[in-house]
Parts: structure tokens; C-alpha cells; sequence
């Protein structure tokens, strides 16, 4: 049967044959690699040692008996899944085996192998199912290394919905592979080369009935067990949140694809979300021209600021100058301190729509971004809030409208008008690292305000873009100004980019600070991080003492930090050293303005005098006791937490049933 599937060879003694023209592609295959790896900087020796192997490889072929060819085919076939595997977890930063729990190698192997059973049932063909498998293995572990580059973070089913606003930003990233990355390529040309060697397969040929049958029936068990059953909650497998490289990519990608399913909280129901409503009502709204109301302003700007984040929070930072010298200045009618992300490196989204919205992300399944998937027409957001008092709304966002599915939601938050870069007039110098300046940012916001009628009530929530990564890109427009000093003066020159970005960032903010001051009108600015930058793993490992997994809670939420700053050209109560998460920022900014609070901001009120801190990587209770599981918080965290839980599902997932007048003002 093995001579109608594999060419037939004539047996020798030495089983290695000479390919026709071999010595040919040898030398030319040697030649290139060689150059390539030198250019690349590849040590000398191996490099020569890799071009001389691969090289040969290419040259030669085996003359092996059919049964023989046979057998060395299936075994190429069942363990290229094992190659594959090693490949991918390498490149995610593990050991791929030793860094796993039997149970968690077992089933990272599984996802493998039914990847290559799918192969071998598309194409009828050993040979071209595991090297297919392997190739493509290969190219979804870089990926996923890129992904930790970038973002810190591992690949989640959601990353493939959010593509295209991947690839908005693509370019502004150094793709040069790290050592690593060659390394695994030269492995998987080796394994390709290898498999290469056998007698080449003729036709298709699908697998028999008989080996086909068991194999859908072994696969569609598993597939229900790992997605229908109780196995992994009983088993202990859950999403990794705390490392996203906890699992293993496959496992962890499938685990959080199966935990995209929302189900109610326990206790949900109707009489419990009513006895909430009783609990918080909403504040009535007031009726002008009475002479009693406090002041309000009448100019609302909350700014976004693309990866704004104050360094010093993490352990050795130093420089050789203040990198925010005027944030850190202002104290009079002001209120700052840090916010607490839900994100690290990247998904900015997610931030925003913690902000807009109050509803944190921390219990949504792990790597959705709610702005392709759970927003929706008309959905309560501060956007309605402030229109309902007579406020126009605009969204500003200095770069491209398909990032993020921005259009659609920002009409459905409810925003009047929404602006892209396409309505931020510039020239090549408002350009820093190829981004819009914030200074140049900043002079359309002011453009926007000029515009109103005096004593019109506007509303602006502006999301910047000049910090955004890549920190090794060209100087463009950009002075150095600020660099590491100290225990880590000249080793991350990523580092020294973002805190020269950031200055900038300060004398911009400075400028539109010192416009609004000469403003009559009462203003007030809010503005924030949405994350921490992903400018170096090795600067974050070495500062904080070692990877995310080997991080105690409160360390770990040191990459979470960033400043947020509420200022106001009036006078207003004065705070610093606050401490929240982003979720609620917006109710801290309606108190701080004198606004009606809907029943929902008065229940976020309460719940952040009990969990200041509400985010993916743990809790803070008002005791200042960081966990990052919620089985170790006190009996009343445990309580309002699930409140909340009760509330975020009848407002993102049971909107057909969503409390009247509860997520907006009162009618």
C-alpha cells in the first residue's frame, strides 16, 4: 500500500542520495543565509555552522526502502505537533517543558493536534499537513512575541476583531527580530528541511473511514468537555490574568474563547436590582435661575492622554531632570493622583470606555475590547448625562476613524459631533515620531471652544496620540531632553525616548492650561493616562523585581499607575494623592463639577469608599490591602462587589431589561 502514496527509491547502503543540481542550490542556499545571519549580526560561528547545515540539507535527499519511508512519514506526521508546541512556547517567553503543569501541557498539546488532524483532512497529505502546521505555528508564535513587544501582553480571541485597528498603527513599530525569533526560524527551516528529506508524497489521500470516524468522535468529546462541562473550573484552568502567558498561548487563547459566553451573576434577578435602585437614587436635576445652585462650569474638557504615565511611581527611576515639571506644580484648584488601569502597553479602548461608561472591564471576558461588541444605540454613558444638562458634545481623536470602531460608538455614547485627524489641520513639524504634537493637539481643542457661541455649555473628550508607541523610532521633531540617570543611566533607550515624549506632553499641557486660566467662562479639565507604555519588559522586570507572576499584588499594579489631574479655572476643594481606578473617574468629575449624579454614579460613589480599586489585575480595598483574587476581600467587599456585578450585567447584557432611570438623570 506504501509504494501508491510514496515514490519509490532505490535502497543503498548510505540511505543519503544527491538531489539533481544539489550542490547548486547548497551553495546558493549556504551563501544566502550566511550573508543574511552576518548581516543580521548572528556570532560568526553559528552562523557559518547553520548555513553549512541548512545548505546540505537542501542537497540531498533520502533512498529509503517505501515501508521504511512509511513509518519515518508518520513519525515526522505525529510529532511535528510537538515541534510546533516548543516553537510557539518559546517565542512566548516559556519553557515549554517545565513551565507547565502536566494537565496544562496536556491540553496546550491537544489544541495542537487537532490543528494538524484539521491540515491533514484539508490537504489528504502527511507531509503537507505537518509542515503547514508547523509553519503556521510558527507564525502565530511571532505574532504573539510582537503582541508582548507592543503590549505586554499575549494574543486573545478579541485581538482578531480589533485587526484593522492593529494595523492602523503597524507601521510605527521596529519589526527586527530578536535573537530568539532567528533562532526558532532557523529551527523551523531545520524541521522543514528534514521533513523535506522523505520520498514526496503523490496525490491526495485522505484519512480512512476507520481512522477518520474515531478521530471526529475523540475530537467532538473534547471540544464538549473542554466548552460545555464543569472540566476546567474543576480542574483549576482559568484565564490568565495575572500573566497572560500563564497557560500557554494555546490553552490560554481557547480558555478565554470558551469564557467569552456571559452568564448572569448569581442572585441576579429583578428584586434585587430594584432593592439597588432603592438604595441609590439619582439626583433630581436642578432648575436653572433659582439663585441656590453651586457653581457648574460651563466648558467640560476630558482629555485621554495616549499613554501618559508618571515613571517615577516604578522603583530606580530616575533622570536627569523632572520629565512633568508643570503637572507636578499645580496644586491650587486642583485635585490629582493616580488612576488605576485595567490595561498595560495598549487596547486604549478599553480605558476609554471604563471612563465613559463607569462599568469596569475587569469581569468581561479576558482581551475583549466592549467597543466591538457590547456597545450599543442609546447606551448610558456620561456623554447623555452632560447632554441632558444642555451640554454639546465632541469627541476629538488626532488620528484614523477606523481605529477602535470609534464612529459607530461614539454615536452610540451619544456624542453630537466626532472628530479625526482629518479635522486637525497640520504640517510635517505638528508631527513628533509621526504622530499629531499634543501641542498642536491642544490648539484645535482651543479652535473647538472659540468656535461656541459665548455662554453655550460644551462638552470635549479628546483622546491625544503623540505618546503613543513605538519609543525606538526616529527623533523626528523631538528633542532629547530627559534621560535615565542612575542604576539605569544608558541601558533602555526606549525609556529615554518615552520621558523626552512626555516632556513635551507637560509643555503642551501647560500651554492649554494657561490659556483656560484667562478664560471667564467657568472651565474645568480632567486629564488621565489610559495606560502604562510597554517601553521595555526588561526595564519593568528589573525595576519591579521580576516578571508579572513573580510579583506580589501591589507591585504588580505598579504598571498600572497612572496621574490623573482635575483642574478647574475657578476655585474648587484642592486634594492630592487620590487613588481610584479609571471606572470611577467620571463620577469623581460630575462631583467635582456640582453635577446631578445618576443612581449609578451614587453607587459607584459608595462602592469606591469600600474598593478604591476595581480593575483585570486585582482589587484595593479602603484598608490599602491589595489582592488579586476576590475570595480574599472582606465580607463587605465581597458584598458590593457583587452589587456591582448584578448592575454591569443588567447594563451591558440585559438591556432589554436595563433600570429606568437608574444609569441616566431622572426624568
Amino acid at each position: 500500500m506504501a509504494t501508491n502514496i510514496l515514490r519509490q527509491a532505490n535502497p543503498r547502503r548510505f540511505p543519503l542520495m544527491l538531489r539533481p543540481h544539489g550542490l547548486v542550490w547548497a551553495g546558493v542556499t549556504a551563501a544566502l543565509l550566511l550573508t543574511g545571519l552576518l548581516v543580521y549580526g548572528y556570532p560568526f560561528k553559528w552562523a557559518v555552522c547553520w548555513a553549512l547545515l541548512l545548505g546540505g540539507l537542501v542537497s540531498v535527499k533520502l533512498a529509503v526502502r517505501p515501508q521504511l519511508a512509511l513509518l519515518l512519514s508518520r513519525f515526522c506526521f505525529a510529532a511535528s505537533p510537538l515541534v510546533t508546541y516548543s516553537l510557539v512556547e518559546i517565542l512566548n517567553y516559556n519553557h515549554p517543558w517545565g513551565s507547565f503543569t502536566a494537565l496544562q501541557l496536556g491540553l496546550n498539546l491537544v489544541w495542537y493536534y487537532l490543528g494538524l488532524l484539521v491540515l491533514y483532512f484539508l490537504t489528504g497529505r502527511r507531509d503537507l499537513a505537518a509542515r503547514l502546521g508547523m509553519f503556521l505555528g510558527w507564525v502565530l508564535g511571532m505574532a504573539n512575541r510582537y503582541a508582548i513587544f507592543f503590549r505586554g501582553r499575549t494574543l486573545f480571541p478579541a485581538d482578531f476583531v480589533t485587526l484593522r485597528t492593529a494595523l492602523n498603527v503597524a507601521g510605527s513599530y521596529d519589526y527586527t527580530p530578536d535573537q530568539t525569533q532567528v533562532f526558532t526560524g532557523l529551527i523551523l527551516l531545520l524541521c522543514l528541511l528534514v521533513s523535506a528529506l522523505l520520498p514526496k508524497e503523490h496525490g491526495r489521500r485522505g484519512p480512512s473511514l476507520r481512522l477518520a470516524i474515531p478521530a471526529i468522535l475523540a475530537s467532538g468529546s473534547f471540544l464538549i468537555l473542554f466548552f460545555c462541562t464543569d472540566f476546567l473550573d474543576r480542574a483549576g484552568i482559568e484565564p490568565s490574568m495575572w500573566t497572560t502567558r500563564g497557560n500557554g498561548l494555546a490553552l490560554n487563547f481557547s480558555v478565554c474563547l470558551r469564557n467569552s459566553r456571559i452568564t448572569p451573576p448569581a442572585g441576579y434577578g429583578k428584586s434585587s436590582l430594584t432593592a439597588l435602585r432603592s438604595d441609590y437614587p439619582g439626583d433630581a436635576v436642578p432648575v436653572s435661575g433659582m439663585g441656590t445652585e453651586p457653581v457648574t462650569p460651563v466648558n467640560i474638557i476630558a482629555i485621554m492622554n495616549e499613554s501618559f504615565s508618571d515613571l517615577g511611581v516604578i522603583p530606580g527611576t530616575e533622570a536627569n531632570q523632572d520629565w512633568m515639571p508643570f503637572w507636578h506644580s499645580l496644586t491650587e484648584n486642583t485635585v490629582k493622583g493616580y488612576a488605576y488601569s485595567s490595561v498595560f502597553g495598549g487596547t486604549t479602548a478599553n480605558s476609554e470606555y471604563e471612563f465613559l461608561t463607569g462599568n469596569t472591564t475587569a469581569f468581561l471576558p479576558t482581551g475583549v475590547v466592549p467597543y466591538h461588541m457590547y456597545v450599543s444605540k442609546d447606551d448610558p454613558s456620561l456623554v447623555r448625562q452632560l447632554n441632558s444638562l444642555g451640554y454639546r458634545s465632541t469627541a476629538m481623536h488626532p488620528y484614523y476613524a477606523s481605529g477602535w470602531n470609534r464612529v459607530p460608538v461614539y454615536e452610540d455614547l451619544g456624542f453630537d459631533q466626532a472628530l479625526f485627524l482629518d479635522a486637525f489641520p497640520h504640517t510635517e513639524e505638528d508631527l513628533i515620531r509621526g504622530y499629531l504634537s499634543d501641542q498642536r493637539n491642544y490648539e484645535v481643542l482651543i479652535d473647538q471652544y472659540e468656535q461656541k457661541a459665548p455662554g453655550e455649555k460644551l462638552f470635549l473628550f479628546n483622546v491625544t496620540m503623540q505618546n503613543h508607541s513605538g519609543y525606538d523610532l526616529p527623533w523626528t521633531n523631538l528633542e532629547r531632553n530627559v534621560w535615565l540617570t542612575g542604576d539605569y543611566a544608558g541601558q533602555f533607550p526606549t525609556v529615554n525616548q518615552y520621558l523626552s515624549v512626555l516632556y513635551e506632553s507637560d509643555k503642551a499641557f501647560e500651554h492649554l492650561i494657561e490659556y483656560f486660566s484667562n478664560v471667564e467662562e467657568p472651565t474645568m479639565i480632567l486629564m488621565f493616562g489610559d495606560h502604562q507604555p510597554q517601553v521595555s519588559t526588561t526595564y519593568y522586570q528589573k525595576a519591579l523585581g521580576g516578571l508579572d507572576e513573580e510579583l506580589d499584588p501591589a507591585s504588580a499594579q505598579r504598571k498600572r499607575m497612572v496621574p490623573f489631574l482635575i483642574w478647574a479655572n475657578y476655585d474648587i476643594p484642592e486634594a492630592d494623592g487620590v487613588e481610584l481606578s479609571i471606572n470611577y473617574l467620571s463620577t469623581l468629575l460630575a462631583k467635582t463639577a456640582n453635577l446631578p449624579l445618576t443612581g449609578y454614579q451614587q453607587f459607584l460613589d459608595h462602592l469606591s469608599q469600600i474598593l478604591p480599586v476595581i480593575n483585570t489585575a486585582g482589587y484595593q480595598e479602603s484598608t490599602g490591602q491589595w489582592t488579586n483574587d476576590r475570595k480574599f476581600l472582606s465580607a463587605q467587599a465581597q458584598a458590593a462587589l457583587n452589587d456591582y456585578r448584578q448592575l454591569l450585567y443588567n447594563n451591558i447584557f440585559d438591556k432589554s431589561n436595563r433600570l429606568h432611570d437608574f444609569f441616566t438623570l431622572p426624568e
